[in-house]
């Protein structure tokens, strides 16, 4: 890959990339919401700036409402600015399954698939879609600055019965590693993985009729985990593709509002999934580094430290953060 390039060219050919012309095909922002007002100006305002780093064409909005309804947003700027809605009870992928149609992959490059509480408007949106291309990734993730509660994998549950929260605990390790993992790697452009989380997943188009029609009971009814943990693995074997890809120097904001109501459902449908398709299940690691200073492909051990035997033979280590 000609990683030199991307930086010799730099803005304006990123920029060509991202901007769409007659021949172009645009981006997906897919957001499931509720109406609260935070939601509303947080997605009003992403919308906005991605307009105006990648044109007007750029990109196309579908909400899925699962709480409140288009009535409950402005009316002038929801018919100016979304493409089309759905309106249920439900989570993301649930909802990004039953919208997906056969035509995608004609009409659009990426889906991605964001929370609400995603906020994109202090990324140099042309260098993400660009690094995104580059890595040869089917599902690329961005990473999160600031501090999150990783509620994801840690996260409390509502007792049924009780009206009281009792904190689900998992395994110590691998929360740590999915919050490392998660966070910009000061060293690296980007890395491979076999992990990318599902709160603002990046899905290349031609990724996704394995996630959401060949994936049988990746996707359950009333729960969504379980899906992160395999598909990369999965788009891996089917696409011969290192398929999973953290993007390190194009961060996104995750605000973590802590909005997503935990049912034991959750776990039942990552049992399920792990049961049927064990072999794919991730491990949580790096499989390497794109160094942000030299543009060099790069291993990292599992103990998150870079090796680069480029120098003569010799082993230069960038110790883990």
């Amino acid at each position: 890959m000609h990683w030199l390039l991307l930086t010799i060219l730099g803005h304006h050919v990123a920029r060509a990339a991202f901007e769409s012309n007659e021949n172009s095909l645009k981006v997906l922002l897919f957001w499931a919401v509720d109406s609260a007002n935070r939601t509303q100006e947080n997605v009003v305002r992403n919308v906005a700036y991605a307009r105006r780093m990648g044109a007007r064409q750029c990109c196309d909005v579908m909400l899925a409402h699962y709480e409140g309804s288009s009535d409950d947003w402005n009316k002038a700027w929801y018919l100016n600015e979304v493409t089309s809605s759905m309106r249920k009870p439900g989570y993301k992928f649930k909802f990004l399954q039953e919208a997906y149609r056969e035509e995608w992959p004609q009409k659009y490059e990426f889906v991605w698939a964001l929370d609400s509480d995603i906020d994109f408007t202090g990324v140099n949106l042309v260098q993400l879609f660009e690094l995104a291309r580059s890595s040869g990734s089917l599902i690329i993730g961005p990473t999160f600055s600031g501090d999150q509660a990783w509620k994801t994998y840690a996260t409390n549950l509502l007792t049924e019965g009780t009206g009281r929260k009792a904190l689900v605990r998992r395994d110590v390790k691998e929360r740590e590693q999915i919050n490392v993992l998660g966070k910009p790697d000061p060293r690296c452009m980007m890395r491979h993985t076999d992990f990318v989380e599902m709160t603002a997943p990046l899905l290349s188009s031609t990724v996704l009729s394995l996630i959401l029609k060949d994936c049988v009971d990746c996707i359950h009814e009333h729960a969504e985990w379980g899906l992160d943990r395999v598909w990369c693995e999965m788009a891996s074997e089917k696409f011969s593709v290192s398929a999973c890809t953290l993007l390190d120097a194009t961060p996104v904001r995750h605000l973590d509002w802590q909005t997503a109501k935990i049912t034991p459902d959750f776990w039942e449908a990552e049992r399920k999934v792990k049961e049927k398709y064990a072999k794919y299940w991730a491990q949580v690691r790096n499989i390497d580094c794109m160094l942000a200073h030299k543009q060099q492909r790069v291993t990292i051990d599992p103990h998150g430290n870079i090796q680069d035997m480029s120098l003569g033979g010799r082993i230069q280590v960038y110790p883990s953060h």
